[in-house]
C-alpha cells in the first residue's frame, strides 16, 4: 500500500522562512515609520515655537507702536505709558520684562488724578507671553530717528525705535534647534519727522 503524499501543504521549513521574511519586512517598516514620526514631532515643535514667537512679536508691535511716553528702557525691561482706548483720562503703564526664561507683560492702571497720577506696583497685572527664552544677549535694542543704535544708558528723549529679539529653545541641546525672532517698532507718537 502506498502512502499518499499531499503536495498542497507547506512544510515546516517553508513556514519558518515566510515568518522570518515577514518579520524582517515588519521591522524595516516599523523603523521607517518610527523615524518619520520622530521627525514630524521635531518639525511640529519647531513650527509651534515659531508661531508662538510670531504671535508675541505681533502683540509687542501693536502695543508698543502706540506708546505715548517711555519711562524706562534697558536691555531686558521696557516700561512705557499707552492709551488703550479713547475714553481713558490717563494712560496705562505697560511693562515688558524677563523673569527667568519667561517673557512677561505687566499692565498697571493709574491711580490718582492729574497731575498726581501714580502707578502702584501692587496694582500691576502680569501675564506670561512666552517661555523657554534662551537669549544670550539683551532682549531690547534702541534706536534714534536716523536708525542709529543708542548706547546704554539710553537717553529716552532720543529713542524713536525699539527692536525686540527673542531666542527660544524648548528642549535645550535636543532637536529642534533654537529659533530667533526679531521685530523693530517705530514709535508712532514719538516721531519728529512729521
Amino acid at each position: 500500500m502506498k502512502l499518499r503524499q499531499n503536495k498542497k501543504a507547506f512544510s515546516l521549513i517553508e513556514m519558518v522562512v515566510v515568518v522570518a521574511l515577514v518579520s524582517m519586512i515588519t521591522i524595516v517598516v516599523a523603523t521607517f515609520l518610527s523615524e518619520s514620526i520622530k521627525t514630524y514631532r521635531i518639525k511640529r515643535q519647531s513650527v509651534d515655537l515659531e508661531e508662538k514667537a510670531a504671535h508675541v512679536m505681533r502683540e509687542f508691535e501693536i502695543t508698543t507702536r502706540a506708546a505715548s511716553e517711555i519711562t524706562k528702557a534697558d536691555g531686558n525691561e521696557l516700561i512705557f505709558l499707552r492709551y488703550f482706548d479713547l475714553t481713558s483720562v490717563s494712560p496705562t503703564q505697560v511693562r515688558y520684562f524677563m523673569d527667568g526664561s519667561q517673557f512677561k507683560i505687566g499692565l498697571t492702571q493709574p491711580s490718582g488724578t492729574e497731575p498726581n497720577i501714580v502707578y502702584p506696583a501692587e496694582n500691576e497685572t502680569i501675564d506670561l507671553l512666552i517661555s523657554d527664552i534662551v537669549n544670550a544677549d539683551l532682549l531690547f535694542t534702541y534706536f534714534d530717528g536716523s536708525n542709529a543704535e543708542l548706547n546704554y544708558p539710553i537717553n529716552i528723549t532720543n529713542l524713536k525705535m525699539i527692536s525686540l529679539s527673542i531666542s527660544l529653545d524648548k528642549n535645550g541641546n535636543l532637536p529642534p534647534a533654537s529659533i530667533t525672532e526679531t521685530t523693530k517698532v517705530s514709535l508712532r507718537n514719538m516721531k519728529d519727522n512729521l
